[in-house]
């Protein structure tokens, strides 16, 4: 009986199972959009088609099958994170829900701390972003607010909880890796500084070493909202004095 001659294994190859490529037209843009939202969680820039679609094991070409740039895919992605806003329900008092608004739509920031940056540089991903400011204008359109006025309302609340997603991120990817010295506590720092050249920053050092917590966020919310239901009075001059 003739021996069976056992396969060549090619030097380049190593040995094992390859790993299997998913059939053609298998993949769809859901299962890209979660790949891709896996990956942002760790940054957005870890987010590039060969991570996808190595993260699918699918080629190149079923990413570009549904989305033509990595911008394209950004752009779906942060349209998908907007998507999860969830609209205050309607009540008598158009201002507390205008409050609520904005605590829902500072939520999906925090939720998602990794789509605060990427959002400054696509300020409008979808129509998810545009159904959100439909919210913020129905709301003050209940209260008589239109035209400049509601635009400027609604994005300063925008303005205020992209401001403070991002500082808030910021201090978050600061902290130093385990192992490693933490720096001075900002409360400590304030406080040691000379009390005669900085009278009013050393008094509120424990205050200001609360800086970017909820509680501050809530009173400056509360105060941008308590102009909201005054009588309209533009107080900003035009450069030719009219």
């Amino acid at each position: 009986m003739k021996e069976s001659t056992p396969p060549i294994m090619s030097p380049d190859r190593p040995a094992g199972p390859a790993r299997a490529r998913r059939p053609r037209g298998s993949i769809t843009a859901a299962a890209i959009l979660d790949a891709a939202e896996q990956l942002a969680a760790e940054g957005i820039d870890a987010v590039t088609v060969r991570a996808v679609t190595s993260r699918l094991h699918a080629s190149p070409m079923a990413f570009y099958r549904h989305f033509a740039t990595k911008e394209a895919l950004v752009d779906a992605l942060l349209d998908r994170v907007l998507g999860r806003f969830q609209p205050p329900p309607a009540t008598e008092d158009w201002v507390e829900d205008l409050r609520s608004f904005g605590l829902s739509h500072r939520r999906i920031l925090q939720d998602h701390p990794w789509a605060v940056t990427p959002l400054f540089g696509h300020p409008s991903p979808g129509l998810n972003a545009v159904r959100i400011g439909e919210s913020a204008l129905g709301i003050l359109h209940r209260g008589g607010v239109t035209g400049d006025r509601a635009v400027a309302i609604f994005s300063g609340i925008i303005a205020l909880n992209y401001g403070w997603s991002a500082f808030t991120t910021a201090q978050l990817t600061a902290r130093p890796a385990a192992g490693n010295d933490e720096p001075p506590a900002l409360r400590d720092v304030l406080a040691a500084l000379p009390v005669d050249e900085f009278p009013l920053t050393v008094a509120v050092a424990d205050s200001m070493g609360g800086f970017g917590t909820d509680l501050h966020y809530g009173i400056a919310l509360d105060q941008l909202l308590a102009g909201v239901s005054l009588p309209q009075q533009s107080r900003v001059t035009r450069a030719d004095g009219a």
